[in-house]
């Protein structure tokens, strides 16, 4: 039988479509329903066959992905093994005197730590700067076990410190010394640090493309061949809560390199596909509500499974809060056993294959990201660009973007800038927040500069953490007192955006059903023992409660804030010769209000 599933149905076309959301639109324009992203591209509501065009097979070599376990300690390894990981990261980095995972010293210690991981479990291992001098215990690990691969990527140490980790003229000695034994997976481009640092799907991809093709054609003047060169170059990417685009990613990824490949020689990147990890990024993960991380870390496992990744790691949905987190981490592996053992996400080769969506998501980010790529290699590649700091500013631009729309929540996190939950309390926190601030003060003079890998929530950590840490030292919260007054469907949207807005702050909040008149709410405000009371009623009615406002506050409560909710432009300036003290409405900056808010109410910033 050769008839489709839909064969009994009249096709309809592209036209018939766009006629219907036309007719629904009403009179307004069609572009009322196209949006553009932030790469630059247009998307449509709806798109067919028609819309595919020719696009490449993504290039796979299993359909598979390994379940994967960050170890920072020696006694996690079984307990990762035994509870569903198939594959484990292990961090042994050195700085100095301090040490930030296993403290590995010599080759013998390598090799005695994690020759008893059993061959088949694969092995990627972060040395970071120190990979070199380790390669001797690093070829003996290979000997003994089917896949070790490491992580040695000094343009990422490079955008993370301001320093290469060596000199430039020894770069090449180092690439040398790592793949002279022909030894496959030794070199990493980093490109979560990009996408953990804020940078755009695009500016990520892009720039993992070139960083890539720096390290390649530098494996290839020291004399290997193609196929050593790819082979020795492995990618690690940032894996975001934007489901559809970070599939789109990860599929562009493997056709944009494969086509990079067959550049050098026609048909390798075709038969040669790339290995990719893939992280959940922090950027997205937040504080507070922690465990709505579960889900951007399911939804983004997804992603990076979808997309073509080999290999998946999940953060922890609580790691802000320490580096030993048994439930987060159980959390993240099953969720992935889930994805593999009940969704069979592993038996289907390209799952995104056929989608008019993702394929022309994918084809759009591929001309995007194309084009941004030939840019860098024009202005003589990755490593020009880090030297000259011009990527570095490019992230930061962006960065800044996301943050500024978070604050006037254009962008939303749920339960950090958008229902909040004002009792939730985290004083641990403040260890996080600390190492924090040590890491953007970081006063060293660098020869370069540096991004920083910074979660976009962490402003509202750092002013709400403030008001925690007042509470766990004894003193109360801030009582913030909703007046609500007049017209009930007005006071009731306006005192719930104001809950929602100063939620944000962790303060005690009291909600009301409404009073009578200006001083009986006040007289309410006084006994419940405000600091701040908010008024909420229409802008039409503030024109008769604003005089009263003013005067029963300042017989009554005369040390509070007086506060508006809304912006009734005509009644501005007569409010503030009234002495109203601010003003929350949609247009307001969320973190020029906390930091005003804290300053007056908790304390130096």
């Amino acid at each position: 039988m050769n008839e489709t599933l839909f064969s009994e149905f009249n096709e309809v076309s592209k036209e018939t479509w766009r006629d219907l959301i036309l007719k629904d639109l009403k009179g307004a324009g069609f572009e009322k329903v196209q949006w553009e992203t932030e790469d630059g591209f247009v998307l449509e509501p709806f798109y067919t066959k028609e819309d595919l065009g020719d696009l490449p097979d993504v290039p796979r070599s299993r359909s598979s992905w390994k379940i994967t376990d960050e170890i920072l300690h020696a006694d996690e390894i079984k307990v990762s093994l035994s509870s569903g990981a198939d594959a484990l990261y292990i961090v042994s980095h050195k700085e100095g005197k301090q040490t930030f995972g296993l403290s590995i010293g010599t080759n013998e210690e390598l090799v005695q730590v994690l020759a008893p991981i059993p061959k088949e479990i694969p092995i990627v291992l972060s040395l970071a700067n120190r990979t070199p001098e380790f390669t001797e215990g690093i070829q003996k690990l290979k000997d003994s076990h089917n896949h070790v691969y490491t992580d040695y990527d000094p343009f990422g140490t490079l955008l993370l410190c301001g320093e290469l980790g060596c000199k430039k003229e020894e770069l090449n000695s180092h690439f040398s010394k790592l793949t002279k034994s022909k030894s496959k997976h030794t070199i990493a481009v980093h490109g979560y640090y990009l996408r953990d640092a804020g940078a755009k799907i695009g500016q990520e991809l892009a720039c993992s493309l070139s960083w890539g093709v720096d390290y390649l054609n530098r494996l290839l003047d020291l004399g290997l061949s193609l196929k050593e060169a790819n082979d020795s170059i492995w990618f690690f990417m940032g894996v975001g809560s934007n489901y559809f685009f970070e599939i789109a990613k990860l599929r562009a990824h493997r056709i944009l390199w494969a086509e990079i490949l067959n550049a050098y020689e026609p048909g390798f990147g075709d038969e040669n596909p790339t290995t990719i990890f893939s992280r959940t990024s922090e950027f997205q993960y937040t504080a507070y509500d922690p465990y709505v991380n579960m889900l951007r870390g399911t939804t983004a496992a997804m992603s990076a499974v979808l997309g073509g990744s080999d290999f998946v790691q999940v953060l922890p949905f609580d790691h802000n809060y320490s580096q030993k987190q048994e439930l987060g981490k159980r959390i993240a592996r099953n969720s992935q056993l889930l994805l593999r053992s009940e969704s069979f996400f592993d038996k289907v080769e390209d799952p995104a294959k056929g989608s008019y969506y993702l394929e022309t998501l994918t084809k759009k980010l591929i001309s995007t990201v194309w084009t941004k790529f030939q840019t860098l290699e024009k202005e003589g590649g990755f490593f020009v660009g880090i030297q000259s700091g011009k990527v570095q500013d490019e992230i930061s631009e962006t960065a800044s973007k996301k943050r500024a729309a978070l604050s006037s929540k254009k962008e939303i996190l749920l339960g950090t800038n958008q229902y909040p939950l004002p009792t939730e309390r985290h004083p641990e926190l403040i260890t996080s927040v600390e190492h924090t601030k040590k890491l953007l003060e970081f006063g060293n003079p660098t020869e370069f500069k540096r991004i920083t890998p910074l979660r976009l929530s962490y402003e509202f950590d750092r002013l709400r953490q403030m008001t925690d840490t007042h509470i766990a030292s004894g003193k109360k919260a801030p009582k913030v007192f909703l007046l609500t007054i007049g017209d009930l469907t007005m006071r009731k949207a306006r005192a719930s955006f104001s809950a929602n807005f100063i939620g944000c702050l962790g303060y005690e909040i009291q909600d009301n059903l409404g009073f009578a008149n200006i001083e009986e709410g006040v007289t309410k405000a006084k006994e419940f023992g405000a600091d701040i009371v908010v008024l909420c009623s229409s802008d039409e009615e503030y024109t008769n409660h604003l005089q009263a406002f003013s005067e029963e506050m300042q017989r009554q409560l005369p040390n509070a804030w007086k506060i508006l909710a809304g912006y009734p432009k005509d009644l501005i300036q007569k409010a503030e010769s009234l002495g109203i003290d601010d003003f929350i409405h949609m247009k307001r900056n969320t973190i020029e209000f906390m930091e005003k808010a804290q300053s007056k109410w908790i304390g130096t910033l």
